[in-house]
């Protein structure tokens, strides 16, 4: 069997899946620079979930989907909003 190995955060995936709503809903500015920074505030504020199979993929996107990690998740983003929007690191061009 030839299996095909990756390197991934599974918990990127789920944080950049939720990151433009929850910007937009809080009314944010969406800028690049500004999702980046709520993207990485986020991610440092939650675990790594690093997997290298597809099968482990799966498996951890199934165990984050439970409903007390999807809140975890969303307070962790929204933290990271709160603190972007308090202090905006893009030009006052846009």
């Amino acid at each position: 069997m030839n299996e095909k190995f990756i390197s991934n955060n599974v918990m990127e995936q789920i944080v950049d899946c939720k990151l433009k709503g929850l910007m937009e809903l809080s009314k944010m500015c969406t800028c690049e620079r500004c999702r980046a920074d709520v993207r990485a505030l986020a991610l440092n504020d939650l675990p790594p979930r690093y997997v290298v199979t597809r099968v482990g993929e799966v498996m951890t996107q199934c165990e984050l989907l439970t409903l007390q990690r999807q809140i975890n998740i969303t307070i962790s983003i929204m933290r990271a909003i709160k603190i972007v929007s308090q202090n905006p690191r893009h030009s006052d061009e846009i």
